[in-house]
């Protein structure tokens, strides 16, 4: 799992909250309600809004899952997903979310975090 360094962040999420839900995540110790936003596994798609309890479970893949938001209810991941592809087209002028995501990665000169 990788985590995107500037991660987009629902009203809700701290950044205390943030670094704990990541730790917890990593750890697969997670019991919470938050959401994770990340690239889609399918290409058709935009992005994906995982529960962190999905997440948690052993046989999720999580190889090469891309972290880019986290929110605290459903309804919050469904507005920061608008945010951040409304912010992606208003930037670049079209829906390409992860060469967009790839792009500001590899200018940054960084992985993210990886686990």
């Amino acid at each position: 799992m990788i985590w995107y360094d500037d991660l987009f962040l629902g009203k809700s999420i701290s950044p205390r909250r943030k670094k704990r839900i990541i730790r917890k995540v990593n750890r697969r110790s997670v019991f919470g309600a938050e959401y994770l936003l990340t690239l889609s596994s399918n290409p058709d798609n935009l992005l994906d809004i995982i529960s962190v309890r999905v997440v948690r479970q052993r046989y999720y893949p999580k190889k090469g899952m891309v972290v880019v938001g986290l929110a605290g209810d459903y309804e919050e991941a469904m507005l920061l997903a608008g945010e951040i592809i409304s912010g992606i087209y208003a930037a670049s002028g079209d829906f390409k979310v992860r060469d967009f995501f790839e792009t500001n990665r590899q200018s940054a000169g960084e992985d993210g975090q990886s686990c």
